[in-house]
Formats: structure tokens, C-alpha cells, sequence
């Protein structure tokens, strides 16, 4: 794949590591890849974990940079620290184009108003935008949506739901929009392998090789739903004499390790963060996926190439709309009821999960990752035309 573009700046605002940062490192890695000069300027705090997700050293170039949104700090504030950074980092990198990833649609305001005045082209990728309305904005970022419908950028959004969202948002028209669904490798069919990862996984939480076991890996945060694990984990107990393993770090995490089920040796088991999360995949019976709000989370096309079965709010699997219920087990409204309830009927009769795991896969596999770049590159170009 060509991009006919020589350097690009990332310009990443983001404040933790997920599902954004890992779709930055993928595009960042094919970028260069491809011969572009590629860096990206991140918060410094989040390097070592950026560079993780890279895969180790490569031609990706990182550049501590303070662009985060901080959550305490002012519109206005982190608009003008936002752009401070930018500008040294355009000084530094002298790129072509600039591309800005955003986990929220006004997290990138001081980096549009530093573009603007650059008069730079930019890819703006969106990954979230949120369903409730937004606080007022204050005058100097209402003057940088002003000029938005002039500046050089093309807009992307991971979902249609994320780009009709952010679109009203910023005031801009939704057919400007480019929907690029996210996408992930494809590994190759392992039976053995996947045995092997059942009885590894399980012999780490002391569990028997038949023991069912459902996984969550996400951010232990309220969007993501990490505050109906303890109770979900209590039931599944029950009903089906399930464990369920948490993988991710979060303001949560203190909370579940206090409840009942979070107690040593009991349903919920809080493993952190973990390099491993397709292991994992592959050793667990299926994966519950409870947010509130996402865009197209990887973790759910990560688990459909992995044949895993998945148990799903209806909210968690929004990007795909009217298919959702053919991809997985999905419980509308998200309550613990329901999620408890599908997720018994995956643990005790997985032949019931068949015809989802398939249709899953089959989708993952036609928006694998290599498509996802090719929908990229190709606006990149037309960025620069």
C-alpha cells in the first residue's frame, strides 16, 4: 500500500491506554511500514505503554508531548497547552499531514485551532462521541468549530453511531464523514493451541480443565460496565457454576476486590492488566461485553476471529446495528438480569452460540485489519490531493 506522503505526525490527546491507542499503534506501524517518517507525539506517561503496543523498537518515532485532555483543567486551558505542544511538535517533525486520533470529539480542539493556523491537511479519526449533550463550550472553542467546515481535514469515525454523534457535536454535516470500520489480524485456525490456552488459563486461577469460564477485558470503568461484574459474577456462580476473570486496570478496581465475589477464591477473579488478552480469548467459554458506550471495540473482533462467543450489552455492540443480535448473544438494555441470563445459556449449552460465533467470524474476517488500512491510506491520499 502507497500513501504518496513522505511524513506524518500523530497527534494522540489521549490521557490512558485502550482501544484508541491500540488502532493509533496499528496505523502508525503500517504508515511506516510504507516509507513514511512517522511520529507521534503522545503524553509522556503513556510511552512505555505505547511502545508496547508497537511490538518494540521500529521506525515509529515517539515524541513526549503534554496533549492530553485533562480532566481538571479548563476548556480554554487545555486548548492553549494542546496548542503550545502541537506547535513545537510540527516545528520538530515537519510533517505533511497530521493525524488525530480522538477518544472524544472536543478532546482535540486546541490541536484543530493549531492546524488551522498551520493550514495544514489532517485525518481526523473519530473513536467515541458521547449520546448525552455536552456542557456549553466557552467562546474560544466555539471560534474553532466556526472554521472547521473550511480547514483541511477529513473526517473518520469508527461506526456510523460515532460519526452522526460527533458530527452534531462539532457542527458539522454527517455526510462529510467517512465510516472505517475498525479491524484486527486474522490468526490462523489452532485447535491445539486453543487447548492449550484452556488449560493454561485455567490452571492459573486453580480451575479445573472443564470449569467454565467467561472473560471481561476493558477499562474497570463505569462506561465499560465494570460496575456490574461483582453482581453478574455472584449469579453466573449459581447458575452455572462459572468464574469470571477480569483483565484491565480502572478507578474500579478497588471496589471489585472488595465485594463478596471479588474475595480469594471467589467468582471474580481481578487479573490487571495482562499481555496476554488472545490467549485468554481463546481459553475462555465466552467474553461479556457490558459498556454502556463504545465505538467498534476491538476486544469484540478480537474474541469473533478467536471463535469466542461473546455476551453483549446492545449499546456495546451499536456499530453494527440490526446484524448485533447475529454476532452475539446481546442483552438490549445491558441490566445484570439479562446478562447473566445469556451468559448461562452460552456456559451451559455452547452448541447454542454456533451459528453467532460463525456469523462473528465471517465479519471480522471481511473487516480484518489489512481492509481497515487499505479505507485509511486511501484518505490519507485524498487528504493530500
Amino acid at each position: 500500500m502507497t500513501t504518496g506522503l513522505a511524513r506524518a505526525l500523530v497527534a494522540l490527546p489521549s490521557m490512558g491506554l485502550g482501544g484508541t491507542e491500540r488502532h493509533t499503534a496499528a496505523l502508525a506501524e503500517a504508515l511506516a511500514a510504507a516509507g513514511v517518517a512517522v511520529t507521534v507525539a503522545l503524553e509522556p506517561a503513556l510511552d512505555p505503554g505505547f511502545a508496547a503496543m508497537l511490538g518494540g523498537p521500529g521506525a515509529v518515532r515517539r515524541r513526549p508531548a503534554p496533549l492530553g485532555w485533562r480532566p481538571g483543567a479548563s476548556v480554554e486551558a487545555n486548548m492553549a497547552r494542546q496548542e503550545a505542544a502541537l506547535a513545537e511538535a510540527l516545528a520538530a517533525s515537519r510533517p505533511d499531514l497530521v493525524i488525530l486520533p480522538l477518544p472524544w470529539p472536543s478532546h482535540g480542539l486546541g490541536l484543530f485551532r493549531g492546524l488551522l493556523a498551520a493550514g495544514l491537511p489532517a485525518l481526523v479519526i473519530h473513536h467515541l462521541a458521547p449520546r448525552e449533550p455536552e456542557p456549553p463550550l466557552p467562546e474560544a472553542a466555539l471560534a474553532v468549530l466556526a472554521g472547521l467546515t473550511a480547514a483541511r481535514f477529513r473526517w473518520a469515525a469508527v461506526a456510523a453511531p460515532v460519526a452522526a454523534r460527533a458530527a452534531a457535536l462539532l457542527g458539522l454535516p454527517e455526510a462529510g464523514f467517512t465510516v472505517v470500520p475498525n479491524g484486527v489480524p486474522v490468526p490462523p485456525e489452532d485447535p491445539a493451541g486453543r487447548a492449550a490456552a484452556r488449560a493454561r488459563q485455567r490452571q492459573r486461577l486453580g480451575l479445573g480443565l472443564a470449569a467454565k469460564l467467561l472473560v471481561f477485558a476493558g477499562r474497570l470503568e463505569t462506561p465499560k460496565g465494570a460496575d456490574l461484574l461483582p453482581e453478574i459474577a455472584t449469579r453466573l456462580e449459581t447458575a452455572a457454576g462459572a468464574t469470571l476473570a477480569v483483565l484491565g486496570e480502572g478507578s474500579l478496581r478497588a471496589p471489585l476486590a472488595a465485594s463478596a465475589a471479588g474475595r480469594r477464591g471467589g467468582p471474580l477473579r481481578l487479573l490487571g492488566h495482562v499481555h496476554d488478552v488472545p490467549d485468554w480469548l481463546l481459553a475462555a467459554d465466552a467474553l461479556l461485553l457490558p459498556s454502556r458506550l463504545e465505538g467498534c471495540p476491538l476486544v469484540f473482533l478480537e474474541a469473533a476471529v478467536r471463535r469466542c462467543p461473546v455476551v453483549a450489552s446492545g449499546d456495546a455492540l451499536e456499530a453494527f446495528g440490526a446484524a448485533a443480535p447475529r454476532l452475539a448473544a446481546i442483552a438490549p438494555a445491558g441490566g445484570i438480569a439479562h446478562l447473566t441470563d445469556q451468559a448461562a445459556v452460552r456456559l451451559n449449552d455452547p452448541a447454542s452460540a454456533r451459528a453467532a460465533v460463525d456469523a462473528a467470524h465471517r465479519t471480522a474476517v471481511a473487516l480484518d485489519e489489512a481492509a481497515m488500512l487499505r479505507r485509511y491510506f486511501s484518505l490519507i491520499r485524498a487528504a493530500l490531493a
